[in-house]
């Protein structure tokens, strides 16, 4: 390594080292929301709450609510903020979630050549959420239960093939529908934010004509991270 590159390193760390310390000293320091506090016992009296990113992913297990559907898989980003009231223990996020759930079946159906067909379908699900969360701060461990309304956007292509071999044309139904989202589950203060498990109840009933009278409603069972700053 030449003596500018040297330089340019050493001048980066002693730069990322300097917005680093607080007065007191210590790297990052417990004002910076969860960064360097090991436990929600150790925040500042002068705190003024933390904005959060997170990512989760787990699945999605539509079979809560409806057999039709398999499990699938579920994605959910979310960004919201921890109130700094009783050591964080109230927030509000915002969240969009992903998951595709598919069907498959046979039908005996005299109208179609052959007497039967069989059938596929998937269903995009897109939600889109607002939650108000409490949390219980029991210092690095952080129960919270959670509650607010989600839309649910559902597109739903199906397709399938007749006995016969016709293949039946696809056809793609888009709906919104507006529903709720209850989350369950515990944080652990872990680096610069926290890790976290969690279930979530989500339901919404369903007026596609493709999937029939029922409910876009499934459990979620998902680990993720969130990042507070």
């Amino acid at each position: 390594m030449g003596s500018f590159a040297r330089k340019c390193v050493t001048a980066g760390v002693a730069a990322l080292l300097a917005f680093g310390l607080t007065p007191e000293g210590t790297l990052w320091g417990s004002a910076a929301a969860d960064r360097g506090a090991s436990s929600t016992w150790s925040l500042p009296e002068n705190d003024k709450g933390a904005g959060l990113i997170g990512i989760k992913i787990g699945a999605f297990l539509p079979q809560v609510f409806q057999s039709q559907l398999d499990t699938s898989y579920f994605l959910e980003l979310e960004g919201g903020y921890l109130l700094p009231f009783v050591n964080r223990m109230f927030g509000i996020v915002g969240s969009f979630a992903l998951s595709t759930p598919q069907t498959t079946g046979m039908i005996s159906d005299p109208r179609v050549p052959g007497g039967s067909y069989s059938y596929n379908q998937t269903t995009q699900q897109f939600q889109l959420g607002l939650t108000f969360l409490a949390k219980v701060p029991l210092g690095s461990l952080v129960p919270y239960v959670g509650i607010g309304p989600r839309l649910f956007v559902v597109r739903t292509p199906s397709g399938g093939m007749a006995a016969s071999g016709t293949e039946i044309p696809q056809t793609t139904e888009l709906s919104q529908e507006v529903g709720v989202g209850v989350p369950l589950g515990l944080d652990v203060l872990l680096g610069p934010g926290r890790v976290f498990v969690e279930l979530q109840l989500l339901y919404a009933a369903s007026s596609q004509l493709s999937t029939g009278p029922g409910s876009f409603g499934s459990m979620t069972a998902a680990a993720g991270y969130r990042f507070v700053f």
